[in-house]
């Protein structure tokens, strides 16, 4: 019982940051950028913090075995391939070309160099970031409170629910669906392969093919 109030403080503190950084970036301007800043910081320091001085553990690499990453850049492919099909086939048509073009330009990122310059580092250190937060801390305090099935369930359900407010952004109510439909069952995935592993590097593999499959995508509009 203990364990699982720890469990509730921890997530608590840290799953209320994104939906406010988010929303803050998206709504309030010079000072939201700042909100969103400080609010990242703290998504990435609290963790670590947590397991230092609550948990009194150690940071370690997340070691993975090989047969963790082989199958970890298995599921790399279905994932960036049911990606671009559900973006051809299904969301094309509903999705906000014009204000993601004028996202892109505002950042100054229309030379291909500049865009997939851009897109390398944030696929590769947003995935990491991810992974770090998402499957080893609070999929870790959603198994304490659920066990591990259910526990990849909310898990998921608290790293869709962030993302909800960006696709929305971007496009119209199919697109905030299925867009929340996916990336809830990838967050299940990574999380299955995390509890299978013990290890975020698995996940992180499709995880980055994931964010490159999303740019390419941004790419395509960009150009078109």
């Amino acid at each position: 019982m203990y364990s699982k109030k720890i469990a509730i403080v921890a997530l608590s503190l840290l799953l209320p940051a994104p939906i406010i950084g988010i929303w803050a970036s998206l709504n309030l301007d010079s000072v939201g950028q700042i909100i969103w800043t400080v609010m990242k910081f703290w998504l990435i320091v609290m963790p670590a913090l947590w397991l230092l001085f609550i948990e009194k553990g150690k940071i370690s690499w997340s070691k993975s075995s090989m047969k963790g990453l082989i199958e970890g850049a298995f599921w790399a492919i279905p994932v960036g391939a049911v990606i671009w099909l559900l973006y051809t086939f299904c969301l094309e048509s509903y999705v906000d070309k014009e204000g993601i073009r004028s996202q892109i330009e505002s950042l100054g990122l229309t030379s291909s160099l500049s865009f997939w310059s851009f897109a390398l580092m944030i696929s590769f250190g947003n995935a990491l970031m991810e992974e770090y937060v998402w499957r080893w801390f609070v999929f870790a305090k959603c198994k304490t409170l659920a066990g591990p099935f259910l526990g990849i369930l909310l898990a998921a359900f608290f790293f869709t629910a962030h993302h909800i407010i960006v696709i929305w952004n971007f496009g119209d109510a199919m697109i905030v669906t299925i867009g929340s439909v996916a990336i809830f069952l990838a967050g299940c995935l990574w999380c299955y392969l995390y509890q299978k592993f013990h290890s975020i590097w698995p996940g992180y593999i499709s995880h980055v093919v994931a964010d490159l499959a999303v740019f390419g995508i941004a790419w395509q509009i960009l150009t078109s």
